[in-house]
C-alpha cells in the first residue's frame, strides 16, 4: 500500500481545527456557523466535546456572555456576517482559510476600483458551497457562478448575455478546491472570448498538488482508496480523478465501510490511499490498519504456505517493505526467500542524498526486479527505473502545460548545465541558464533551480529545459500577486538595485520601486549616491501605485524626521543664531539654519550700509550671526537679518531694535526642498523689512 504524501488536513483546515481545539481547552461555549469541516465523524466528535453547530439566523440568539464564542469555519462567511459580528459585542474567532480571504479581497478590490457597476465577477465553483456563497457576497452586483466550462459556455452563447459582458470589465476567480482540469477549460474559454478579462488562479496549491498526486498514483496502482466526507467538495474531486485514471477506485468515509467490500478487491494489488483536506490523519491510519487486517485474516493456510515459495520475474514491478537501511543500500522484504538489495545508484543519481534520512524502515517502496543471485539468496532491485518512467510522463505533461518543475544542478559542462529531475538528466543550454556570459556556470552547481521544459525526445533520451524562462514565469506570477495585494502606505525593507541621477530603484522582493531624489532624505543632496549605494538595505513605504503600468513610487522620508518640524520646535522669531552661507544670488544669500532648513538674508538685510554685490560681502561656507525676522509656517519660509544685529550693537542695547520702515522689496521664495542650487528662483509676495 502507498499512502499519498499530501493526504489529510490541508493548512487551512488544520489551522481551523487547532483554533477550535484551543478554544475547547479554554472551556468556552463554542457556536460554529455550520459544520467545522465536511467530515461527519470528526464533527460528531466535536459535538461530543460540547460544540454546537448553528445557522446564520441563530447568531442573534447567542447569549452575549464572556464564555460564549462564535466560530467562523475555514470556508469563510458572507460579508454581511463578518460585518454583523464585527459591529456586535459577541466574541468570535475567524478561522477563515487565508486562501479564501485572498479571494474575498481580490473580488472586493476590483469592485471598489471600478465605478458604475461596470464589472462582472465570474466564479467557477459550486454555487451552494459555503465558500462560494461567501465570495459571491463580496461581488455585489453582476456576479455569475458556473460549475464548469459547459455552463459557462452555454450562458454566453446567448447573444444578449455575451453583448452585455463585452462592454464590461470581467474578472474570474475559482473555488479553492476546484478541479484543475475544470479551471483550465474555463480559463481557455474566457481568454478566447474576452481577451481583456482579468483571471485570478485562486485554486489552493495544496488542492492542485493533491489532484496531481492522485493522477500519478493512479497510473501505478490497481486500486485507489479515497478517504473523506461524502459532502466534502475536494474529496469528491479526488474520487472523480481516481475513477478516471485508475481501473478501480472506492470512496469511503471510515474504516468500517471497508467491510462491505470483498477481500478479493484488495488482495494481490498495488493499492494507493489518499484523503481529502478535511480528513483527520487518525481516520487514515484506521483505514490502513483495517485493510491490512482484512487481507491477512482471509489468507488460508495453503495461501500462506504458497507465499513462502512466491517467485518474481526479472523486469516485474513489485512493492516491498524497507527492512534495513545503510548509507550504501536499502534492504527490501519482497515476501520471498530472496533478500531484495536496492543499491544507492539504483535509487538516485544525487550523491548528496542521505538514505538514512530520506527513507524509513517499515515503509513501502516500489521497485523493479533487475537480477536474481540464487547463490547469495539476493535479488537486485531498482527504484530509479520506476521513477524514470513516472518522470518521463511528468516531463511530457510539463512540456504540454508549461508548468514549472524543479531540479538540482549536478554539474556544469561545456555549453550548459546538467540538472537532475529525480532520476532524469535535463540539459540547460548556457543561454537558458540565466547566468550572464561573463559569469561562471559553476556557481549554480548543487543548487535547486526552477525549469521550464522546452524540448522532450524520449527516443533519444533527451530533455532540454530553461531556467531563464522559468524564472521569467515565476517573477511574473510573483509580480502579479504583489500588485494584487500591495497597498499605499505599506512598509517594506528593500535592497538598492540601481542608482540614477533622479533617484534610486529598490528591489522589494522581485518587484522594483523607485524613490525619487526628493523623497530620499530631508537634507540637501545633489546626487542619490550621496545617501545610498547598490546593495544597501533600506526601509521604504509605498507612496503611489500604478497597477496598470505596474509601477510603484516609494518614499523613505518620515514626518518625524522633517527638519522643518525640528526647526519650529527649536526656534522662533527674534532668535539670534549662527548660520552658514550655502548659496549666493544677486538678491541676497541663503544661509543654513539646521540641515534641511535655509533662510534668506535679503541684500537689504546684509549690512547697515548699502550693498551692491552680495559676493563682495559674503562667501559660501562662511558662518555669520543672524536674527530670525520672519517665519512663514505654511510656506516653510524663513527670513534672516544680519543688519538687525549690527543696529542692535551700535545702540548698545540687548533689546530688539525697531528698524525704520523702508520701501517694500520683493520677497524671494524660500524652500526647504532638497533641490539643485541652480534651480530657478521664484518671486513671491513682498515682505515687511525688520
Amino acid at each position: 500500500m502507498t499512502v499519498a504524501e499530501n493526504a489529510g488536513f490541508c493548512f487551512g483546515v488544520k489551522r481551523a481545527v487547532d483554533l477550535m481545539n484551543a478554544e475547547i481547552k479554554n472551556g468556552s461555549r463554542i457556536y460554529s456557523i455550520g459544520e467545522l469541516i465536511h467530515n461527519r465523524i470528526f464533527n460528531e466528535q466535536l459535538i461530543a466535546s460540547g460544540v454546537k453547530f448553528i445557522t446564520r439566523d441563530d447568531i442573534d440568539r447567542i447569549p452575549d456572555s464572556i464564555d460564549s464564542t462564535i466560530f467562523i469555519r475555514a470556508h469563510g462567511e458572507r460579508k454581511d456576517i463578518y460585518d454583523k459580528l464585527e459591529n456586535s459585542s459577541l466574541k468570535y474567532i475567524d478561522a477563515t482559510c487565508p486562501y479564501v480571504k485572498k479571494i474575498h479581497k481580490i473580488v472586493s478590490d476590483n469592485i471598489i476600483s471600478i465605478t458604475e457597476n461596470n464589472i462582472i465577477t465570474i466564479i467557477i465553483g459550486d454555487v451552494k458551497h459555503p465558500e462560494v456563497e461567501g465570495i459571491m457576497s463580496y461581488a455585489e452586483n453582476g456576479c455569475l457562478c458556473f460549475s464548469g466550462a459547459v455552463e459557462l459556455q452555454a450562458y454566453f452563447e446567448n447573444t444578449d448575455n455575451y453583448n452585455n459582458a463585452s462592454g464590461k470589465k470581467i474578472i474570474m476567480v475559482a473555488q479553492t478546491t476546484l478541479s484543475v482540469e475544470t479551471w483550465k477549460s474555463c480559463c481557455e474559454y474566457v481568454k478566447n472570448n474576452f481577451p481583456d478579462a482579468k483571471i485570478y488562479d485562486t485554486i489552493c496549491f495544496v488542492t492542485e498538488t493533491r489532484q496531481k498526486e492522485v493522477a500519478i498514483l493512479s497510473e501505478s496502482s490497481e486500486l485507489i482508496v479515497v478517504v473523506g466526507g461524502k459532502t466534502s467538495s475536494n474529496t469528491e474531486k479526488l474520487y472523480k480523478i481516481a475513477k478516471e485514471k485508475c481501473s478501480d477506485a472506492i470512496h469511503i468515509e471510515s474504516a468500517d465501510e471497508l467491510k462491505s467490500y470483498s477481500v478479493e478487491r484488495f488482495r494481490n494489488k498495488n493499492i494507493a490511499i489518499t484523503a481529502g483536506a478535511s480528513t483527520p490523519y487518525s481516520i487514515i491510519q484506521e483505514v490502513i490498519l483495517k485493510m491490512t487486517e482484512i487481507i491477512n485474516e482471509e489468507l488460508s493456510f495453503a495461501e500462506l504456505l504458497d507465499s513462502t515459495f512466491k517467485t518474481l520475474n526479472t523486469g516485474e514491478r513489485v512493492t516491498g517493505i524497507i527492512s534495513a537501511i545503510s548509507p550504501a543500500e536499502i534492504h527490501v522484504d519482497l515476501g520471498i526467500k530472496h533478500t531484495g538489495i536496492l543499491p544507492f545508484d539504483e535509487i538516485t543519481e544525487d550523491s548528496s542524498v542521505d538514505l538514512q534520512k530520506e527513507y524509513i524502515i517499515g515503509n513501502p517502496i516500489d521497485v523493479i526486479v533487475v537480477k536474481f543471485n540464487d547463490s547469495e539468496g539476493t535479488v537486485l532491485l531498482s527504484k530509479k527505473r520506476i521513477d524514470s518512467l513516472r518522470n518521463w510522463d511528468t516531463v511530457n505533461d510539463s512540456l504540454d502545460s508549461g508548468e514549472i518543475v524543479y531540479g538540482k544542478v549536478k554539474e556544469a559542462i561545456k555549453g550548459g548545465l546538467i540538472v537532475l529531475f529525480d532520476s532524469l538528466r535535463v540539459f540547460i543550454p548556457a543561454s537558458q541558464s540565466g547566468v550572464s556570459a561573463n559569469e561562471d556556470l559553476g556557481t549554480l552547481v548543487g543548487k535547486k533551480v526552477p525549469m521550464k521544459i522546452i524540448e522532450v525526445n524520449k527516443f533519444k533520451k533527451r530533455i532540454i529545459g530553461s531556467i531563464r524562462q522559468a524564472t521569467r514565469v515565476i517573477n511574473k506570477k510573483s509580480k502579479d500577486e504583489f500588485f494584487d495585494n500591495v497597498e499605499v502606505g505599506q512598509k517594506f525593507t528593500g535592497t538598492v538595485r540601481s542608482i540614477v541621477p533622479y533617484g534610486v530603484f529598490v528591489d522589494l522582493g522581485g518587484v522594483d520601486g523607485m524613490i525619487h531624489i526628493t523623497q530620499l532624505t530631508w537634507n540637501r543632496i545633489k546626487d542619490p549616491s550621496e545617501v545610498a549605494k547598490v546593495g544597501d538595505k533600506i526601509d521604504v513605504f509605498i507612496r503611489e501605485i500604478d497597477k496598470e503600468k505596474k509601477r510603484i513610487s516609494l518614499g523613505c522620508k518620515l514626518e518625524e524626521d522633517n527638519p522643518w518640524v525640528k526647526f519650529e520646535n527649536s526656534y522662533k522669531v527674534g532668535d539670534i543664531l549662527e548660520a552658514k552661507i550655502v548659496n549666493i544670488f544677486p538678491f541676497g544669500a541663503f544661509a543654513e539654519i539646521i540641515p534641511g532648513v535655509d533662510g534668506l538674508i535679503h541684500i537689504s538685510q546684509i549690512s547697515d550700509k548699502s550693498v551692491k554685490n552680495v559676493a563682495d560681502v559674503l562667501s559660501i561656507g562662511e558662518t555669520v550671526g543672524v536674527k530670525i525676522t520672519v517665519i512663514k509656517t505654511e510656506a516653510h519660509k524663513v527670513s534672516l537679518s544680519i543688519k538687525a544685529l549690527l543696529i542692535t550693537g551700535n545702540d548698545n542695547s540687548t533689546e530688539s531694535v525697531e528698524i525704520a520702515e523702508t520701501p517694500k522689496v520683493p520677497e524671494i521664495l524660500e524652500t526647504t526642498e532638497t533641490t539643485e542650487t541652480t534651480e530657478k528662483v521664484e518671486i513671491a509676495e513682498p515682505i515687511e523689512q525688520a
